[in-house]
């Protein structure tokens, strides 16, 4: 196992080193005994004994171990016993897994697996399984991993292995975890959990606890985390009490001391990390140590304390350098950088900065990444070197971007695929043991011919069911998708179409209050009419919403009618005009009076009513934004709304009608976008047969131009020469 592997990751792989099969169940009291027994006892009993003794030595003497696990396996090869052999390649594995030979790890319990799976032997055949899921954990092959953890969860269920099982839960929970899949992350924690408890495993359920803090730690909800490190912290207490192991109570208050640092109360968190370095002090953890260093280091620069700071972040970077530990050392640079700047070092500190960011690049943390990237802006604005700044910025930006986007190391098909076979193995888990158990009496009762065709003909029966089953649960999960993606996007809809009208509805009325003394009754009526209008647009608005709801879950029909296209132009913008006219924006007009179009009245409303708050939101003030309407060709009219605003970048082009489009650009003042506007407009626009293009040039404006069918009156016509 390499030596930059996060210290989590190693105490989840030593929950189970102790007791996990059923010969170590023994506590160290019994090693004594067992050597005795070693010179007493002869043949296969000789041997199991050997391998009871050498796994009870594996962490204080593995040489010994070594010389009892190769001898065992030379008399289990020799006498042709295969269960022995099994047992004395497994304990060699682990042997290797505390040497840290990982090749050789995988060759021994590789030939342990094959014979596991000769002989049934499911328990050694879920502890095989995972532990070389954790070999593959710890080379990043992660998607192998979760395959091995999954096929030992399987297996542990045929034996009730239940302790292996909640580390099997636990591992893939850890691997969602730090590839940001949270909602999967705590539900295989809280199946860690269920099992630990069913195994009577405390120290378990602790870990379990820690890591589901780790998660609402990830996901900034602070107070969440706390209640979960608490309840580890409890449970490691008990736990400290009877061993004597404080490992537990150092992770916890790790933990919660950076809870307390992220919320600004520097002083209970100095006093969290200074009670585990007493804890790694007295273990002499050298790893725990310089994790104790850097985090008071941070803390002293977060306090102003540079000098402080910078000697307990040189204390951590000389021990993590020692040890090999790589991914700790961008943020160790990272703040020694800060403290030589805030020293006015500036030289050094950003060499320290762009230190720890190569170093990040080479470790692929792009979190860590950001953070220097953002440290950088902020210290090359601080010296008004402008190039640099705006470089590091857009650097950080491209990396938000990735993490945005669900740039994570595992890709989502094939984690849905490992879901979706664990959520079929407690139905394969029940067929198995219903397979065995007919195995069982065919060969007890020696039954006949005939009941042996029966038995295949069972068995083909229960493939029958197992198929039958999986296409109910593949076309329900389809189903499922489907209904979420439009319930989804309908809400984003209302969210986004619904602040258009309000906004005019408030304008109105800001307007009144402020103007209500000075206005004729004639003008009050006039107001109190736009008022009225404003209100019923937002009214038809969410009528028109649920309707296009219904419709995406096909519970309402699709109703074109033949409409005029210049009065549908001019009643879709009458609810605007006061946004315009706020921005002092010029709308202009050169519309074919005599074009008629083949669509539903609404749905054309609403793409108009969008594309035109939309121009109007992003024109500067005092532009203009021009509405075109005319023939295309004998069966299509298009329509076409150009403005003179920010514009659209290339890049930004591609992804624009995309449900999942996370950049957006806020209005020329301040007006915010959320982007669905355009992706409401399209959905329509090709529900009424017509089509959308969209041409956009930074700082120069936008042309959006779409098409609608025109009937045969309006497509035998000839465009009359535009109005303004």
């Amino acid at each position: 196992m390499n030596k930059n592997i996060i210290w989590p990751l190693f105490l989840l792989t030593i929950l189970t080193t102790c007791s996990a099969t059923p010969e170590e169940k023994r506590g160290n009291t019994q090693i004594d005994s067992l050597r005795k027994e070693v010179i007493r006892k002869v043949g296969s009993d000789k041997v199991s004994t050997q391998l009871e003794l050498a796994l009870q030595i594996i962490e204080n003497d593995r040489d010994e171990a070594q010389i009892l696990a190769d001898s065992a396996l030379s008399t289990a090869k020799s006498t042709n016993n295969k269960n022995l052999e099994m047992r004395a390649y497994y304990i060699l594995g682990r042997i290797s897994d505390v040497t840290e030979n990982m090749d050789q790890s995988e060759s021994n319990y590789n030939k342990a697996l094959t014979i596991s799976e000769a002989t049934d032997d499911y328990w050694y055949k879920g502890e095989i399984l995972y532990r070389l899921g954790v070999i593959e954990r710890t080379r990043g092959v992660e998607i192998k991993a979760l395959e091995y953890f999954n096929a030992s969860l399987q297996a542990c269920r045929l034996s009730n292995n239940f302790k292996t099982m909640g580390s099997a839960y636990s591992m893939m929970g850890t691997i969602f975890r730090v590839n940001g899949l949270y909602d999967r992350a705590i539900e295989y924690i809280v199946n860690s959990m269920l099992n630990y408890e069913k195994a009577g495993f405390s120290e378990g359920n602790a870990w379990s606890a820690y890591l589901l803090g780790r998660i609402y730690s990830d996901l900034k909800l602070p107070q969440k985390a706390l209640e979960y490190y608490q309840e580890a912290l409890e449970i490691y207490s008990r736990q400290a009490t009877i061993d004597g192991n404080k490992d537990g109570l150092a992770i916890c208050y790790e933990q919660i001391g950076l809870l307390k640092l992220a919320s600004g109360n520097f002083e209970e968190a100095r006093q969290n990390i200074e009670y585990t370095l007493k804890i790694y002090t007295a273990n002499k953890s050298e790893y725990g140590l310089s994790n104790s260093h850097k985090n008071l280091g941070i803390i002293a620069y977060s306090m102003g304390n540079y000098e402080i700071a910078e000697n307990y972040l040189n204390r951590s970077l000389k021990v993590k350098t020692e040890i090999g530990d790589l991914l700790s050392l961008p943020t160790i640079y990272e703040y020694l950088g800060l403290c030589l700047i805030g020293k006015s070092r500036l030289k050094d500190g950003f060499s320290n900065l762009q230190r720890g960011l190569a170093l990040a690049i080479s470790n692929n943390q792009p979190r860590i990444q950001l953070n220097i990237y953002s440290e950088l802006t902020k210290a090359y604005l601080s010296i008004n070197d402008l190039e640099n700044a705006i470089s590091s910025q857009k650097k950080q930006i491209e990396i938000q971007d990735l993490i945005l986007l669900g740039s994570a190391n595992i890709k989502i098909e094939q984690l849905q695929t490992i879901y979706e076979i664990n959520k079929k193995n407690a139905q394969i888990v029940e067929l198995e043991k219903q397979n065995e158990i007919n195995s069982l009496k065919i060969k007890q009762q020696k039954i006949s011919q005939l009941i042996m065709i029966t038995g295949i003909l069972i068995a083909f029966l229960f493939s029958i069911t197992i198929y039958w089953f999986y296409n109910k649960i593949r076309q329900k999960n389809l189903e499922l998708k489907e209904t979420n993606a439009a319930k989804d996007k309908f809400f984003a809809i209302i969210a986004h179409d619904l602040r258009g009208p309000t906004g005019t509805l408030a304008s109105y009325l800001e307007n009144l209050n402020y103007t209500f003394n000075e206005l004729s009754p004639i003008e009050l009526k006039d107001i109190l009419l736009l008022l009225q209008k404003s209100a019923e647009n937002v009214s038809v608005l969410l009528e028109n919403l649920l309707l296009w709801a219904q419709s995406q879950l096909n519970k309402i029909e699709f109703s074109p009618v033949e409409l005029k296209l210049t009065e549908v132009l001019q009643s879709s913008i009458k609810g605007l005009k006061q946004m315009a006219d706020n921005k002092q924006i010029n709308i202009k007009f050169e519309i074919n009076n005599e074009i008629s179009v083949f669509a539903d009245h609404n749905m054309v409303q609403t793409i108009m009513r969008n594309l035109l708050s939309n121009a109007i939101k992003f024109t500067s003030r005092g532009g203009t934004v021009i509405i075109k309407s005319g023939s295309k060709d004998m069966n299509n009219a298009f329509i076409s709304v150009t403005d003179c605003g920010v514009g659209i970048e290339k890049s930004a082009l591609s992804k624009i009608f995309e449900i999942t489009n996370t950049l957006h650009t806020n209005g020329t003042e301040g007006e915010k976008s959320t982007g669905l506007g355009l992706i409401l407009v399209k959905d329509f626009i090709e529900r009424n047969n017509g089509t959308i293009r969209i041409k956009s040039e930074k700082d120069i404006g936008t042309i959006v131009s779409f098409t609608l069918p025109a009937t045969q009156s309006a497509s035998t016509q000839k465009q009359k020469p535009a109005r303004r």
